[in-house]
Order: C-alpha cells, then sequence, then structure tokens
C-alpha cells in the first residue's frame, strides 16, 4: 500500500510566488492546494486537512495573523503545521506568528533550496511529534494493563530507577491497610460461580477506587480482599491519615451497598479492616531467574493480625497504637484492651476507629 502523500496548502495572493511554491513542491513529491484568500484557505484546511499549511501573512480579505488564530483553534488532530511567509522586515511579525503558533518564518523573496528545507524541517517534527504520541499512547494503555497486577507506585518505581532489578531492597515506613471481605464461601454458594465472579468483580472495582482516590497502593491481593500501601515511598503523617479516611469511605461505601444490595444477596456483606504504621523492608525477593518485589515486617503482620481480631471484638475497623498516636485528636477511637498478639513479644493496644472528630 503506498503511503499518502504530504499535504501542503498554499495560501497566497500572488500568482507568481503561488506557482513557484506550487512547483518546487510538486517536483519535490508533495501533495499541494493553492486559495488565493484566507476565507478559501480556512474552507479548504478544514475539508482537506493538510499538514503543512504555508501562510502569507499579508492577503487581501484576512490577517494572517487572524488565519493563524482559527488554525491553533482547530483540533489538535486535523491542525496543521504553519510556515509563515511574509515580504516585511519588521521583526515583531516574525515574534508575533512565533506566538501565535507557527512553526516557522521565512521572508520573501526567499532561496528555492532554503524553502524546501524548511518545509522539509516541518515534515520531519511533525512525523517525530506523531511517533511520539503514538509511543506516549501505547505506553498509557500498557501502565493501565500493568496497574491491574501492580500498584502505580512499584510501576513507576520499578520504571524511574528507584527499584533496582536485583535482589535487595530498603527498610522503609509506611501505613498498612489489611481489608477483607467476610463469609465470600457462603455469598458464593448463594450465588453460583459466575454471577459470584461478576459481583466480586464489580465490588472489588469500587472499593479500588476508594483506595486510589485516598492515595493509597494495592499491594497484593488476598482473594477475599487487600493489602494496601499508603506512603510506601514516601511516607508522611498524611499518608497514615489517608489509609484512615480511606477505611471509614469503604465504611460507608459497603453500608450504602447493604442498603441497596441486589436479591440475590440474602445478607448484608461484612467486613474487617486492620490498619498499622511501622518500618518494614520492602525489596526484590528471590533468584536471578525470578524476582518477586514484597514487603516483609511486623507492621504488615500486624495489620494482618488486627483484621481477624475484628471478628472476635464484633467491629469493622482496628488501629494499632502507632497509628492511633499519629492521627491524635483528628479521630474518635474506643480504646478496646491490651492484648498479647501471636509473634509478638510486647502486649499491644488496640484501638477501634468510630470516626472522624468534628473541626
Amino acid at each position: 500500500m503506498q503511503a499518502r502523500k504530504t499535504r501542503v496548502l498554499i495560501v497566497e495572493d500572488s500568482e507568481t510566488v503561488a506557482m513557484l511554491q506550487i512547483r518546487l513542491l510538486e517536483n519535490s513529491g508533495y501533495d499541494v492546494r493553492h486559495a488565493e484568500t484566507g476565507a478559501e484557505g480556512l474552507r479548504l484546511a478544514a475539508e482537506w486537512v493538510p499538514d503543512i499549511l504555508v501562510l502569507d501573512i499579508t492577503l487581501p480579505d484576512m490577517d494572517g495573523l487572524d488565519i493563524l488564530k482559527k488554525i491553533q483553534m482547530s483540533r489538535p488532530e486535523t491542525r496543521p503545521d504553519v510556515l509563515v511567509l511574509s515580504g516585511h522586515d519588521d521583526p515583531e511579525i516574525t515574534f508575533a506568528s512565533l506566538r501565535q503558533g507557527a512553526q516557522d518564518f521565512i521572508r520573501k523573496p526567499f532561496h528555492h533550496e532554503e524553502y524546501l528545507l524548511r518545509i522539509s524541517a516541518i515534515e520531519r517534527l511533525r512525523t517525530y511529534r506523531r511517533f511520539n504520541d503514538a509511543l506516549q499512547t501505547q505506553l498509557e494503555g500498557d501502565l493501565r494493563k500493568l496497574s491491574r497486577y501492580f500498584s502505580k507506585d512499584l510501576i513507576h518505581a520499578i520504571l524511574d530507577g528507584s527499584i533496582a532489578a536485583d535482589p535487595g531492597g530498603e527498610i522503609t515506613t509506611a501505613t498498612f491497610l489489611m481489608f477483607d471481605l467476610r463469609s465470600s464461601t457462603a455469598i458464593a454458594e448463594q450465588m453460583g460461580p459466575q454471577v459470584f465472579f461478576q459481583f466480586l468483580s464489580s465490588f472489588f472495582a469500587d472499593i479500588s477506587d476508594l483506595i486510589y482516590s485516598c492515595n493509597g497502593a494495592i499491594n497484593k491481593f488476598t482473594g477475599d480482599g487487600y493489602l494496601v500501601t499508603f506512603g510506601l515511598r514516601d511516607y508522611s503523617e498524611a499518608a497514615t491519615m489517608n489509609a484512615i479516611q480511606c477505611a471509614l469511605k469503604i465504611r460507608d461505601h459497603i453500608a450504602m451497598y447493604n442498603e441497596l444490595r441486589p436479591e440475590n444477596l440474602k445478607e448484608p456483606i461484612g467486613f474487617g479492616i486492620g490498619i498499622t504504621t511501622g518500618e518494614v523492608f520492602a525489596g526484590n525477593i528471590g533468584t536471578v531467574h525470578k524476582l518477586e518485589y514484597t514487603i516483609l515486617g511486623d507492621a504488615v503482620n500486624l495489620s494482618a493480625r488486627l483484621e481477624a481480631m475484628t471478628k472476635r471484638a464484633h467491629v469493622d475497623v482496628l488501629l494499632d497504637q502507632t497509628t492511633r498516636r499519629i492521627a491524635g485528636d483528628k479521630i474518635a477511637v474506643k480504646r478496646l484492651r491490651t492484648t498479647a498478639i501471636r509473634g509478638k513479644s510486647e502486649p499491644v493496644e488496640i484501638f477501634f476507629l468510630a470516626g472522624l472528630k468534628s473541626t
């Protein structure tokens, strides 16, 4: 299939100058059309959709700068690149043309070779720009696909080199939110596998949106829930508050969902959340043949323990003492007890998250 020729529209009221340009361009393999007035040029630009517009700045019916403004208001995918021609020596005309979006400027009378070189340069830049736009679109699509499997902060850290492609990692601080959907096995039995899959996909899509809206990153999908990190790559106390607000949004969302739940869902949906803050190891575990980016540490394990304890405590969100201390008087909590946690030598203070305190 033969490639389409580059289209060049010449807007020029001088027949002599126009014919010279047409001859030069057609001999160089361009597809050329000519308009004698600004109005005709705008019509052809809209109907024919040229790649390059060679615009005389002085026309009998319109000012060239006004035409340039109208061209720049057209859709980017149909907007031509503009080479402005002028017989004036006033540099302000050159500056005004470039400020209005022209790619280049050339004075009359022009040298034939210089004219063709400038046209060729505009053509190459246009090709490079379209190629870059296509690559950017492809990259954005690839990142969207990857974000279904990896957290966005992890993807960007790998791409910018913050995370090396070798075994190893770093000690970092973050807040962790472990979310679990209750009674998923019973729900699956009620709905059947196909309907349950559709329900789970829709439900978790909504929860994921809430997580990302609070600047959280899903680190791991646990089958019935998520391990979510806040501030893993750049921690501040604001990340802890983001996690708390995320838990409260999930609570409100599920409460509303239960009020409007479908008929095939007999019982209200239950859930549990454990939130902790602390130092962990974040990095690559494995061998030269296979690596997995993972998070290891007491804070992660404790978030899972707290999430499990919500069942016995008959509450939905539990915090550890570090998270509660960071949040301070911004939240309303109820201290449940100081208890021993499996795997921890010291007793742990546990708090139920009631909500945010009114300012």
